[in-house]
């Protein structure tokens, strides 16, 4: 089944981006591209996962954000606190950029 294919393929990209991100970047200059490669790749991979997951639920879905959103439609409270945590510990990062933009 195609859902089990991208889920093992899933599960495999994942533990590489956690082998990457084992890599000190004071090791290895090239672990900070490397990482930022895998993460890409196992994004794709969950997102490309959940459509095949909604597929045989029925559900269409055709782009990362339309999957997502679909996958986590019903509302989860514990799962809604962990993601409002997230973003309370993380906004800070969006600052960051813009401040980045801002100086370009």
């Amino acid at each position: 089944m195609k859902r089990d294919n991208l889920s093992k393929q899933l599960k495999d990209a994942y533990e590489r981006l956690k082998e990457a991100l084992a890599i000190p970047l004071s090791e290895s200059p090239l672990a900070l591209d490397g990482t930022i490669q895998r993460f890409e790749f196992t994004f794709e991979l969950c997102w490309k996962t959940l459509k095949a997951i909604l597929d045989d639920e029925g559900t269409v879905c055709y782009s990362p954000k339309s999957c997502l959103k679909e996958a986590f439609h019903l509302y989860n409270e514990n799962i809604a606190l962990g993601i409002y945590k997230t973003i309370k510990e993380r906004h800070y990062l969006i600052d960051s950029l813009i401040k980045e933009i801002s100086n370009a």
